[in-house]
């Protein structure tokens, strides 16, 4: 029996030795990972309250935006066989905004890849190389031009297209943590470190740090426990999409879960990571695996035409970093110890 790997995407959250001021963790499993959200107040109660009101928004979206569970309205949706389907606010919105960054990407980010998926199976016990005429069918199913969108959250697929909103889905639930934190009463919360998955955001002030950024590792594809660059952020979401996150092996051959839309296969573009940092966590989240799947050269000139902050991890330990990272954050090179090399001062 072939064996699957699956590899924790948490980036490393690094923070000073200064005292802190009253905080509280909600740690919890949602949407088939890991989360954790701190908060920082003037006192206990307070912080407290912040993070189990930012708990409670991201079990609340899980509904929203699952496609697996079966009272929900994208698995209605995904069943409609074709038929028009009024779905909530959230779920609509999310819809929306995979739509939008999809025509962005030129299709490089594709929402309705869950028939693709399903049949891959990675991450489960099922995970194998499907035949060729599989793909084929699967891919016919596919494309962001299947969903339309008819307004008054009235939603509709054509083709048989399946809606997948995993690859936006933690994004999509950070900003709306954001949200809940702006919302709260001015004085309550200092600042917040929001963990959902591979997802980072870091609101207000670090106590922990003078200055009050936030400083956040980005993983080293080999070894994710440990890091090769630090990027300080505040009031910016930091999101990576990884061939180490999940993976099986077959005939000596490894198959990551990032797929490329035009040939149905793991994309295999020479990468092995891209974080991008971004004030809108959602866009951030798909644009990850979008510029995965463009490859470092499209990657970077995309980033150049729309002034996003990224960082690209090659196969053969190559960084680079887009020119718009110098004002997004401060980034500081970590992986020479480790192999890595920093490209643009090579």
């Amino acid at each position: 029996m072939k064996r699957i790997f699956a590899a924790f995407s948490l980036l490393l959250i690094l923070t000073g030795c200064a005292a802190k001021p009253s905080s509280y963790t909600a740690d919890f499993f949602a949407m088939d990972t890991f989360m954790s959200i701190t908060a920082y107040g003037a006192d206990e109660n307070m912080a407290q309250q912040a993070a189990f009101a930012c708990e409670k928004q991201v079990n609340a979206l899980e509904p929203a935006l699952s496609r697996t569970r079966e009272d929900s309205d994208l698995y209605r949706l995904n069943h409609a066989d074709g038929a028009v389907c009024t779905v909530s606010d959230e779920t609509y919105a999310a819809i929306e905004a995979a739509v939008q960054y999809a025509e962005l990407t030129g299709g490089a980010f594709d929402p309705t890849m869950a028939v693709l998926t399903d049949l891959w199976g990675i991450g489960t016990e099922q995970a194998h190389v499907p035949a060729q005429s599989e793909i084929d069918a699967a891919l016919a199913k596919v494309g962001y031009e299947n969903i339309v969108l008819l307004g008054d959250n009235q939603v509709q697929l054509k083709n048989g297209a399946q809606i997948d909103l995993g690859g936006i889905g933690k994004g999509f639930a950070t900003d709306a943590v954001a949200d809940v934190l702006a919302g709260q009463s001015e004085g309550t919360v200092s600042g917040a470190l929001v963990q959902l998955g591979g997802n980072i955001g870091a609101f207000g002030e670090n106590p922990a740090r003078e200055g009050g950024g936030w400083s956040i590792g980005v993983a080293d594809p080999d070894d994710n426990a440990d890091f090769i660059a630090t990027v300080e952020v505040r009031d910016q979401s930091v999101v990576t999409s990884g061939d180490y996150e999940r993976f099986f092996e077959q005939d000596g051959k490894r198959y990551h879960h990032i797929f490329d839309p035009a040939t149905g296969y793991p994309a295999d573009t020479g990468l092995r990571s891209v974080t991008v940092i971004d004030e809108n966590s959602t866009r951030a989240d798909a644009l990850t695996t979008a510029l995965f799947v463009m490859g470092l050269d499209k990657g970077m000139a995309f980033c150049a035409e729309n002034s996003i902050a990224a960082v690209f991890v090659t196969s053969d330990k190559q960084v680079y970093t887009t020119d718009a990272v110098a004002s997004a954050c401060a980034y500081t090179f970590l992986g020479e110890d480790k192999g890595y090399s920093d490209a643009q001062q090579a």
